[in-house]
């Protein structure tokens, strides 16, 4: 059984008439795909999509509407011309049952039944019933829509000279060679990407922010910033990550009043349901349609004259499966291999006396330079890493890394990779280290979410300075 993950995306505002006509889903997915007189069955996991075309594959009210949240019965209220989700503490939260129900209802009499139009097409295709089976894309609900808004919400805040401060800030932020985008300023986010929105709120707005912004505004807006980022990757407190983040989402919806004005929208309000999509569906940074978006407009782009997108689609997809399983039987050569590679022949070990205690501690010869061999780079769980001996990484800090040690448990330490170099087949690394001198929660003790951010916070941020150098 193959899971797919079927995306729905808004090209053309198609509506669901075009859609059941064109689409004979229902007898594709149970029939199944013949392949090399093989039966292939598909299983769909879930939709997934942005507001608009959820609207439509769900064949849902509007999200400017009422009743139009697709997991909660939150009727919305209108206020100074647009409509407005406050926070609620308990409303009743649609079922499988219910949805058919009310989908049901709306389709026999042909009317909105609590934000339902009719029933979906894709009803009877997914594996998880809706609701439940309903991923909210959070790449554009958290990203390009909310977190958007509150930049520019803040930045109208600052004094222009401030602005400029931020802006020089966030544009000279340096980053690692496989951060792809950096950073854009604030005064031009017209055609901001999502993945810049994801640097900018996961690494630049606390640590350029807390200078120039209340501890009580940020604080408030560090509870999401943390809870986007406990829920985006690893588990960082294992079964216990989703209702930690659960609660801070919780207490950012609950005071969002406090310090904004006509911005409790849909978006903010589909935040206090990503406890349970965790839960159920993973880490939100393996979710989302970019990637099928990507595709699709590649063929929308590059569609030749032709009807038939579904072919073109199937093509580029059979394309990318025939790379990807060619890769996997590369030969050996080509498999990348962890270890210090780009030998620095130039590197005098004799000016560190850290390299001639080791030799003495590991050799018993009296050659330090026919033991030692240093090196530029290294491969490392088969990611790269620099030293600040390779002097082409231009703005690359990937000589920076966050690392344990066994001599202090369960805390991180910091440092610039000086050079690799291997001793008696093994490989070592000096590093120039950065011991923490204060916990980030500190900067919000005089916010009132300084114990709710305590929790979290400081396994994902960190002061620190330089000071000695170290060998891993």
């Amino acid at each position: 059984m193959e899971q797919v993950l079927l995306i729905f995306r808004n090209i053309e505002k198609t509506s669901t008439v075009r859609l059941s006509r064109k689409l004979s889903l229902r007898n594709r997915f149970y029939l199944g795909v013949i392949v090399n007189d093989q039966t292939i069955k598909l299983k769909v996991l879930g939709i997934t999509g942005d507001s608009p075309a959820l609207k439509i594959a769900l064949n849902f009210i509007s999200h400017n509407g009422y009743y139009c949240c697709y997991f909660c019965y939150l009727r919305g209220i209108h206020q100074k011309q647009k409509r407005q989700y406050p926070y609620e503490c308990l409303h009743q939260m649609r079922t499988v049952n219910s949805f058919a129900q009310d989908a049901t209802a709306a389709e026999q009499l042909n009317r909105n039944e609590k934000g339902h139009l009719g029933v979906s097409i894709f009803s009877n295709i997914v594996d998880i019933n809706f609701p439940y089976g309903i991923i909210v894309d959070y790449a554009h609900v958290s990203l390009l829509r909310h977190s958007k808004s509150i930049f520019i919400e803040l930045y109208r805040r600052l004094t222009p000279y401030v602005r400029n401060i931020v802006d020089r800030a966030l544009i000279h932020q340096p980053f690692p060679h496989f951060f792809h985008r950096q950073m854009r300023p604030f005064n031009d986010l017209s055609l901001v990407k999502a993945t810049e929105i994801r640097n900018i709120l996961f690494y630049g707005i606390l640590p350029i922010f807390h200078k120039h912004v209340s501890s009580e505004i940020l604080g408030h807006f560090a509870m999401f910033i943390t809870a986007l980022r406990l829920l985006h990757g690893k588990p960082i407190f294992g079964d216990r990550t989703s209702d930690i983040a659960g609660d801070l989402l919780t207490k950012y919806y609950k005071d969002f009043s406090l310090f904004y004005d006509g911005l409790e929208n849909f978006v903010l309000h589909l935040h206090q349901h990503f406890k349970n999509q965790y839960e159920m569906f993973g880490a939100f940074s393996h979710l989302g349609s970019f990637g099928q978006e990507a595709l699709i407009g590649y063929v929308g782009s590059n569609r030749t004259g032709t009807r038939f997108y579904g072919d073109l689609i199937c093509k580029n997809y059979s394309i990318d499966f025939l790379l990807h399983h060619k890769m996997e039987k590369s030969n050996q050569f080509t498999k990348i291999v962890d270890g210090p590679f780009d030998q620095e022949f130039n590197f005098d070990f004799k000016n560190n006396s850290l390299f001639q205690l080791l030799h003495s501690v590991q050799c018993t010869c009296a050659s330090l330079d026919s033991c030692l061999t240093a090196y530029r780079r290294c491969i490392i769980n088969s990611q790269v890493y620099h030293s600040l001996q390779y002097k082409r990484r231009q703005k690359s800090v990937s000589y920076f890394v966050r690392y344990t040690s066994t001599a202090v448990p369960n805390s991180y330490l910091f440092g610039k990779i000086i050079i690799f170099f291997k001793c008696l087949n093994s490989t070592y690394a000096l590093i120039q280290q950065y011991p923490t001198i204060s916990r980030f929660s500190d900067l919000f003790r005089s916010s009132s979410y300084y114990e709710l951010l305590d929790r979290s916070i400081n396994h994902l941020f960190f002061c620190y300075f330089s000071t000695v150098y170290f060998f891993i």
